[in-house]
């Protein structure tokens, strides 16, 4: 009877070990979505001068897929300069997405941001005791990453500055902050920049 026992004891342990192991095995794998014209809507991406993807966004089902990720592409040309382009687009989907298909699409590319290089729009100083004696020229060296045209202004009329942005302080100035402005003009892939302040401490 023990015996017995111990007979129905293991077959019953083996049959709960046997079924865990089959519902195991029965798991789903993750679901693959072909990609194609049916499927996949494929808009400009709104990418910017210098980018190098990102010139065309493909929504399935509402949702914008990660390129590099859900698929990738490749243009029969890769816009160089800012505008509007007509390229054919191929599209491969990648990870869950699979198919792959041509489509012929308008991408505009965007200006990039033009911004000043901090070093060159700092504070420059000057000693009283020079303008004593005789008037100072300060040759600002500003710098964009877009290289725009620079433009100059004075905010304060007791200096003065070039079109090339020499600023003059005249024989005798007294002691404080005098001020001027730089802004760099728009250029073929960047966008113009607001006006930058560059304060000149006379000590």
């Amino acid at each position: 009877m023990r015996k017995l026992k111990l007979i129905v004891s293991s077959l019953i342990v083996m049959t709960l070990l046997v079924g865990s192991m089959t519902v195991g095995a029965a798991a789903p794998s993750a679901q693959t979505k072909k990609l194609d014209p049916k499927t996949a809507a494929v808009s400009t991406g709104g990418a910017a001068y210098g980018d190098k993807s990102g010139f065309v966004k493909v929504v399935v089902d509402g949702k914008t897929l990660v390129e590099g990720t859900d698929y990738i592409v490749t243009y029969d040309k890769v816009p160089k300069d800012a505008g509007v382009y007509t390229i054919v687009a191929t599209i491969k989907g990648i990870g869950h997405f699979t198919g792959e298909f041509k489509t012929t699409v308008k991408v505009t590319v965007n200006k990039k941001k033009q911004t000043f290089k901090k070093k060159t729009v700092k504070t420059r100083k000057v000693k009283a005791s020079k303008l004593k004696k005789k008037r100072v020229k300060i040759k600002l060296k500003v710098k964009t990453n877009g290289k725009g045209k620079l433009v100059y202004k004075r905010k304060s009329k007791k200096i003065k500055v070039s079109k090339k942005g020499v600023i003059t302080l005249k024989k005798g100035l007294k002691k404080g902050t005098y001020k001027v402005k730089v802004m760099a003009k728009a250029t073929k892939n960047y966008t113009k920049t607001k006006w930058k302040t560059i304060k000149i401490k006379v000590k």
